[in-house]
């Protein structure tokens, strides 16, 4: 998970650049987009998705506050979301980044039981020059 404060009004608020800025997102990461859907809400904010082969990313922007919230759920190890985290908060000009890690997945599979085990790293990156 990442969240993105200190971004650009223009650019939370208007739809193209928030999937143009997604669609890159996917590709620094290394993931194979499948499907996308975004909305512009009135009188601003966009939310969106894109579907991977891998899972998905999602955004909900809320333009007012500079502040962007954004889910990288991805299977497999040939992507990289800590490069997609990266590509937004360049592309939507953030001032700050602060992301929450949580690893998940299936443990054990011993009787049909599956489990799942929750981890936090939060780390808190100042992206002023």
């Amino acid at each position: 998970m990442c969240e993105l404060s200190g971004c650009d009004f223009g650019i939370l608020t208007d739809v193209d650049a928030v999937r143009e800025m997604m669609l890159g997102a996917a590709n620094a990461s290394r993931a194979t987009v499948m499907e996308v859907a975004f909305h512009r809400f009135q009188p601003q904010g966009v939310s969106g998705v894109v579907v991977l082969a891998e899972s998905h990313i999602s955004i909900h922007t809320w333009p007012e506050l500079g502040y962007a919230a954004m889910d990288f759920y991805t299977c497999g190890d040939h992507t990289d979301p800590w490069l997609a985290c990266e590509h937004a908060a360049r592309v939507l000009g953030a001032g700050s980044m602060l992301t929450t890690e949580v690893k998940r997945g299936i443990l054990q599979s011993g009787d049909a039981q599956f489990t799942h085990v929750v981890t936090r790293d939060h780390e808190a990156v100042s992206l002023s020059a």
